[in-house]
């Protein structure tokens, strides 16, 4: 990172801040800003310490999973997700801020901060397209006036770090009017299902990519996943690409309208590791006991799952008819809406085929991986055992 150019802030959230050298307008080519500094100053709950820790053990389980799986497997041969590279842990001591502190606001002090590789944001030609065609009068463009087209362009040339979300479990709400967006911003957008298929994205391919990614964190890295995210952003630069880290190797689809992108799965802070039923003693005949641990195993799987932003196909709401569907699968019709909870009206059967990929292709690859290690035949079962209790939290508590 260039110890003179100022930091502008790309991100927050509830963990802190993230700062990086700003692009230049024509960034197609952001080769000379590679990293972030995240700071531990916004919630005082979350600790920068714990995701470094949690982060750095990801890697090594990946790094780890990656020379024992088999060449043909999931991990090795599905659909690429990238993990930035954790670089190092800045401690609010550390000397760095000498240099680190000219670069920022004048009111900020050291804290605690992570240094990890910076996700390159969407190329212009995907921020045109977005705001094209989801800013404006009822989330599709539409344009009114020459003060909304000139903040609409500046946001295109000016963003710094527009990386998509894509809601594999949501779609846009209906709205009886259309509202017009006072403010335009293209940072980490949210792109609902709809959208998705709006555009003629591969969902199905992000799907399969989400589902090895969840079997990998629960069975490879023995965490719970809670509230980690998953962006669409562009492929690592060449030259570093072979040697970062990654699950899978195939690239998702280039030929639509996004062109060349690749998914990003980061933010660990929130992840807790994993007390596997199969780790009690196997002497131990108390079953009571191994029931109750077993039980809370597959709820605080399902919790995570279900309380995650919906990243993930969302199993069917409560009442809806899998076999006839509530919906016709054609979402042209919805506006741009909040980002509510599904309701049983707005899920389609296309969602249910959605679902289905997803949890096959989970099923699938946590077997790969469990059979290579070695497991029993109790932790062998615990994957359709999480699949069966998302299923039914999700009818037992409704719309999440």
């Amino acid at each position: 990172m260039n110890q003179q150019q100022e930091l502008v802030e790309i991100g927050r959230g509830n963990c802190g801040s993230v700062w990086a050298r700003r692009l230049s307008e024509v960034d197609d080519d952001d080769s000379n800003s590679k990293t972030v500094i995240k700071r531990e100053d916004c919630n005082r709950n979350r600790s920068i310490t714990k995701e470094y820790d949690v982060h750095r053990h990801i890697l090594a389980r990946l790094a780890a999973a990656t020379m024992a799986s088999r060449s043909d497997s999931n991990l090795i041969t599905g659909y690429q997700v990238n993990i930035p590279t954790a670089i190092s842990f800045i401690a609010s001591t550390s000397p760095k801020w000498a240099l680190l502190l000219p670069r920022l606001p004048k009111d900020f002090k050291p804290c605690k901060a992570l240094k990890n590789e910076r996700i390159p944001q969407m190329q212009q030609h995907v921020r045109q397209l977005l705001a094209q065609k989801f800013c404006g009068t009822g989330g599709h463009g539409g344009f009114q006036g020459e003060n909304f087209t000139a903040g609409l362009l500046d946001a295109v040339r000016t963003e710094q770090n527009c990386l998509v979300r894509p809601s594999l479990g949501r779609r846009r709400l209906p709205r009886a009017r259309p509202r017009i967006i006072p403010a335009i911003s293209l940072r980490n957008y949210p792109l609902h299902l709809d959208q998705i298929e709006e555009l003629g994205l591969p969902k199905q391919q992000y799907a399969l990519a989400m589902a090895d990614t969840l079997a990998f964190l629960h069975w490879e890295a023995e965490v719970d996943a809670r509230d980690v995210e998953f962006v669409l952003a562009r492929p690592r630069h060449q030259a570093s690409a072979s040697s970062s880290p990654c699950l899978g190797s195939k690239p998702v689809d280039s030929e639509g309208v996004f062109g060349p992108h690749v998914m990003w799965l980061l933010d660990f802070d929130c992840c807790k590791r994993l007390a596997m039923p199969g780790a009690m003693n196997d002497d131990d005949d108390d079953d009571d006991k191994k029931i109750q641990t077993e039980v809370a195993f597959l709820d605080r799987v399902a919790f995570c799952f279900l309380r995650n932003d919906p990243f993930y196909p969302r199993p069917p709401p409560p009442g809806y008819d899998t076999h006839n569907g509530d919906g016709d699968g054609n979402s042209s019709n919805n506006e741009n809406g909040s980002h509510g909870t599904v309701s049983k009206s707005n899920y389609h059967s296309a969602d249910v085929l959605l679902w289905e990929k997803f949890k096959e292709r989970y099923l699938e690859t946590s077997e790969e991986i469990l059979e290579g290690k070695g497991k029993e035949e109790m932790v062998r079962e615990l994957p359709g055992k999480v699949m069966d209790m998302i299923e039914k939290t999700r009818e037992r508590i409704g719309s999440i």
